[in-house]
């Protein structure tokens, strides 16, 4: 399963109850557009190069 998925440390509940109250405008940003890849130690090659193909075919949308 691919996914969005990166939640910036400042914005996690322990930094808040520390008292980091504060915006990271860039780091926000790229929060929201990278993408996690499917990784683990099973992973065959046939699956890697099935998520690099499916990777460039959205390329395009």
């Amino acid at each position: 399963m691919c996914k969005i998925y990166f939640h910036p440390v400042h914005s996690t509940k322990l930094y808040k109850k520390l008292g980091y109250n504060c915006r990271l405008p860039v780091t926000e940003t790229v929060s929201n557009r990278v993408l996690t890849l499917p990784m683990y130690p099973t992973l065959t090659k046939t699956e890697m190069d099935y998520i690099v193909q499916e990777v460039k075919n959205s390329q395009g949308d």
